[in-house]
Formats: structure tokens, sequence, C-alpha cells
């Protein structure tokens, strides 16, 4: 029987999978090697310092944020286009993860294109995918979905990110701190977690990573003051395994979100991990987390702080099985593969 030829369309930001932050790259990671044990015949169009069972095709050397010193990035993206389009005939299916960047493919008579929408929409952005009308959109959420066709931008379908739950080691007695795990930007809620942290009198680990010139200028400005505070303990970036084991040690995950969130990976990671979470009423979290039973959810800081002193009563093991119910990389790839022969 022949083989189904997918090309996973990876950002260009970061490798597959990521050395430290970066949960769509992450979750596609999962995706390819799980789509590869399914007997699909899978190619990778990523940076070059990605990892992979399957084809890979590198449209740079490194990630362009590990890049140093680059004067114009978006000309890597428009060499993508045309290596992308010069495979065209090889391949069934594109899905793409790296949003509009890769919209132009659609412009000639290709394959069919998929693109899942792994950020917020925005009013720009609303305006390109309105442009490309050949495109398949599939959501991470139902609020994406609602997001998405508020703004006349039809959906296919909603997918779940999964992971590999047997990557997460559950502890079933924390330490006794907190995390706050992402990017160190305004709209992840950094302040906001280490406020909540310092009123709770509680024990804060704060790990994250930190892009570009406008949240280097907030981190050193707005942040970095804060992370002198007694009982913060910040350890910037982290890889997988120092991830998962300051996942599982903490008492819960802080994730006060600052913008409708589409998903929020680390979420299901900690929960995997037996972390529960406390979150800020936003997007897609009442989706992700059990008000009550997996963590809670906040609508501001005084709140939070309410909840962070009676975590106690989360069942850790409630967490666990709540992603092992729900977010499992065998249901994404599950739903991805309808989507996928419905396409083709």
């Amino acid at each position: 029987m022949k083989k189904i030829k997918i090309a996973q369309l990876a950002p260009l930001w970061i490798p597959v999978p990521p050395k430290t932050y970066g949960g769509i790259e992450l979750m596609l990671s999962f995706l390819t090697e799980e789509l590869i044990a399914r007997n699909y015949d899978i190619t990778l169009f990523a940076s070059g310092d990605s990892k992979t069972s399957a084809k890979l095709i590198p449209l740079t050397e490194k990630g362009i944020w590990l890049q140093k010193d680059l004067r114009s990035p978006h000309a890597y993206i428009n060499t993508a286009l045309e290596r992308i389009y010069r495979q065209r005939t090889y391949i069934d299916l594109f899905h793409n993860h790296f949003d509009f960047f890769l919209f132009p493919l659609s412009l000639l008579e290709t394959v069919p294109i998929l693109t899942t929408l792994h950020r917020p929409l925005d009013p720009v952005t609303i305006g390109a995918y309105k442009a490309y009308r050949k495109i398949k959109f599939c959501a991470i959420s139902n609020d994406q979905r609602r997001s998405a066709e508020e703004n006349d931008i039809p959906i296919i379908d909603v997918v779940y990110n999964g992971i590999d739950v047997d990557k997460y080691t559950f502890r079933e007695e924390p330490d006794d701190y907190f995390i706050f795990l992402s990017r160190l930007n305004k709209e992840k809620g950094i302040i906001d977690a280490i406020n909540i942290s310092k009123a709770a009198g509680v024990r804060l680990i704060v790990a994250g990573n930190i892009i570009g010139a406008d949240e280097w200028n907030y981190f050193l400005h707005e942040v970095q003051p804060l992370l002198n505070e007694e009982n913060v303990n910040f350890v910037g970036q982290i890889d997988f395994d120092e991830k998962v084991r300051l996942l599982g040690g903490a008492r819960a995950l802080l994730f006060p979100i600052n913008r409708r969130e589409p998903f929020g990976l680390v979420m299901i990671e900690a929960m995997a991990c037996g972390t529960p979470v406390i979150a800020y009423r936003k997007g897609s979290v009442p989706e992700v987390v059990k008000d009550k039973k997996t963590g809670f959810i906040v609508s501001n800081e005084k709140e939070m702080v309410q909840a962070v002193k009676k975590i106690s009563s989360i069942n850790r093991k409630d967490c666990r099985n709540h992603v092992e119910q729900n977010f499992t990389l065998k249901q994404m790839v599950d739903k991805y593969e309808e989507i996928y022969k419905k396409l083709i």
C-alpha cells in the first residue's frame, strides 16, 4: 500500500524539538514521530539543527532566533517558500505550523494545505487568514475556533494539543515551591506571578526565555528588578529533562495569562507531572484545566493568591488522569489523521 506523504512545515525560529522553551516545536516533534510510527512518509521542513526520524529538509542552518547579528531573517522565509514549492510533486499534503508566512504556497495550484492556528488572532493576522481562502484552518481549542469564526474564518476542526505522557514523571509529593514557566514577557504574566507569590508568602521558581529587543527591554526594566526578591529563584532557560523535574517538584504552576490563550501546552505538561495549574480565565483555560479538580481558574491577582493558599486540596493524581484522558499524543494524532484523510 502506498504511503501517504505529508510535509510538516515548522516555524524557523528555533529547532524541532526545542532545546529549551517552545510549545509549537515540541508538539510538532511529538506529532512527526508518531506519524512515522503509523507508517506515514513524513518530510519535515525546519531549521537545520532540528532532530527527527523524518526526512529533514533544512531551510536554515539553525533556528533564526539562535543566529546572532542576523540582518534579514525574513529573507530565509522567501527562500523557504521556493524550496518547499519545489518539493510539491512528492507531497500529498502540506501541514503548516508556520502561520501566515507560508500562505503564498496556496496561490499556485499545488497540494492541499492545512494550517494549524497556534497563536491568538489579531486584526492584521485575521486579514491574512481571510485573504487565503484555499487554505484549510484547524484550531487548537474551541475558544480559538469561536475567535476565528467570529471573524469569518472557517475552521475545519478542533484538535487539542497532545503530549507523550510517558515522558513526564508523575510526582505525588511535590517540593515546597511554585513555578512560572513561559516566555518572560508582558502577555504571559510574569510580573503578576511574582506579585502573587510574594503576596501569598510562597517560593517561586521562574523559568523561561526572552526573544527580541522589545522583550529584552521589558525584562531588563520591568522584570529583572523583581527577581531579587527573597523568595524568587530565577533559573532562565531550561531543557526538557530539567523542565519535567521542576514542573513535577512544584506545588502548582502559576499561569496568569494576559491574552486570549489558544491552548497553553505548559498547562498539560504540568498536570501530566501531577502539578495543578492556577490560571486566569482567558481563552482556552477552562477547556484545559478543570476548576477545583486539577487546579483553580481565577479572575485576578487577589483570587490567585487565595487559590495558592488552598492548593493542597487538589489531588495530584486527578491532574495526571485528566491529561491521560483528554490530551494524549494518540488522541491528537487520531484527530489529525481524520483531517488528513478528508483533505487528500
